[in-house]
């Protein structure tokens, strides 16, 4: 994705789920593209480990904006048509498409079909997307805005609800009428990840370079991530704050390695290609680099592999992985459903990002019968116990409203890329349940100071 920090979330992958345990420390994760049967998805509505969520019914006549008698129209907020990493977030309103297909063939949501509005806000229209959403959307699932700032007010004045793919900015944090299935909050962050590389290379994170694009979302997320990795004892040297529109990374490699990074959490966070080729022309080579979740992808280990001289290159990631979605159900559902109504197109994590959201507002409208209002549906999502999208993210113990204080989870697990894909990196990862890290004290509280601090980006 465009940025780590839109990541935001993140999210860690089920608890509840078939263990995956190998001798030794790697398990072979070769892609981003599941590997999972691809026979005709079950057109039940009934979704493993969530349960009945999709089923005929009356429908009914309704005067809530964007429900009628016999659809419900939900926006898709996606930054897919921009110019500066086109493609961003494409994947929401696929996997959108792909979800209301499969409810829909079983009836949709109590007798109502689902409607996709594709909100592309391509990267920098984000108020006038939450604005056409407001005139015609009954709400706003599974998607995502990279500088989502500009959207928050105008979609609380609406009263446009939400269950967020994801979201990225404090005030997305924060927002009012939104259930985020993430439990992201703005007082801490999940950061173990920084905790295990710096068991693993000791001396190198006392010299660490980071940084964020510069675009207040952006920063706010990337600097949360700071404070998390100063606080498992990594020193940063260097945070550089390029511009989002970046496409000669030479300079910002030459000021890391000026500036002696040893560790590194690169400011790019788009396409690792071109930074991979920087480093490898400036003869770059710090002790390991450190990636987000978005970069568990084909195109990545494919930069690690045609540039030989870098050093480790790690992901971080609380997504059950998709290439064994086999061993899991519920992400088994949602690679055959894709295959079967989104043809050629490539399945990532952003699809899971998706379909936990989805999931969980279509339970949640359907517990609501034929009288559908945003009110019924977030009260039932904020209600939730236990939520882990039948194991496609980690379990959230309690589910709430997004403005009143969430939690995260603390899992993650660490994979590392090669000729062989993405390898599960277990002695770094250093598990404590099945593949993953879920130690408590992976979710670092903020200080005042640092809050306020994020407050003034």
């Amino acid at each position: 994705m465009f940025s780590k920090g839109f990541l935001r979330i993140r999210k860690a992958v089920p608890v509840a789920m078939a263990v995956m345990m190998v001798a030794g420390t790697t398990v072979a994760l070769s892609s981003a593209t599941a590997g999972a049967s691809t026979s005709a998805s079950s057109s039940s509505g009934t979704w493993p480990g969530v349960g009945k969520i999709c089923e005929p019914g009356s429908g009914g006549a309704s005067t809530v904006r964007g429900v009628g008698s016999k659809t419900i129209n939900i926006a898709v907020f996606n930054d897919a048509s921009n110019t500066v990493i086109p493609g961003l977030e494409a994947e929401f309103p696929q996997q959108a498409q792909a979800f209301a297909d499969w409810c829909n063939a079983a009836g949709g949501i109590n007798g109502r079909k689902i409607v996709i509005d594709n909100r592309d806000a391509a990267l920098f229209n984000a108020a006038q997307q939450a604005t056409a959403a407001c005139q015609s959307d009954f709400m706003a699932v599974g998607g995502g805005m990279a500088i989502d700032l500009p959207a928050v007010p105008i979609r609380e004045k609406c009263g446009l609800g939400q269950i967020s793919g994801y979201v990225v900015s404090n005030a997305s944090d924060l927002a009012s009428d939104q259930v985020d299935p993430s439990g992201i909050n703005v007082d801490s962050v999940t950061s173990g990840w920084f905790g295990a590389l710096a068991k693993a290379y000791p001396k190198a994170v006392k010299e660490a370079g980071m940084g964020a694009e510069d675009t207040p979302s952006i920063l706010q997320s990337e600097t949360k991530y700071e404070f998390g990795a100063e606080a498992a004892g990594w020193k940063v040297v260097d945070f550089p704050e390029p511009p989002t529109s970046v496409e000669n990374w030479t300079p910002y490699v030459e000021q890391y390695q000026q500036k002696g990074a040893q560790a590194l959490w690169p400011a790019d966070s788009g396409n690792f290609t071109p930074f991979a080729q920087a480093m490898t022309t400036a003869g770059y080579h710090p002790a390991f680099i450190l990636l987000g979740t978005q970069f568990a992808n084909s195109q990545t280990q494919q930069a690690v592999v045609a540039n030989p001289s870098l050093p480790p290159v790690y992901v971080e990631t609380s997504w059950w992985p998709l290439a064994e979605a086999s061993q899991n159900p519920s992400t088994e559902e949602l690679v055959t459903t894709m295959h079967k109504y989104a043809k050629g197109d490539q399945i990532d994590f952003d699809d899971e990002e998706g379909a936990e959201a989805w999931l969980l507002w279509a339970k949640s409208a359907s517990a609501c019968g034929a009288s559908l209002t945003v009110t019924c549906v977030l009260n039932k999502a904020a209600a939730t116990t236990n939520w882990d999208a039948g194991g496609i993210q980690a379990p959230i113990a309690k589910l709430t409203l997004s403005n009143e204080n969430p939690q995260p989870s603390p899992c993650f697990t660490i994979l590392k890329g090669g000729s062989k894909g993405w390898i599960y990196d277990k002695a770094i990862t250093q598990p404590t349940q099945s593949i993953w890290n879920c130690n408590p004290k992976n979710v670092v509280q903020l200080t005042p100071a640092q809050v306020a601090q994020l407050n003034s980006l």
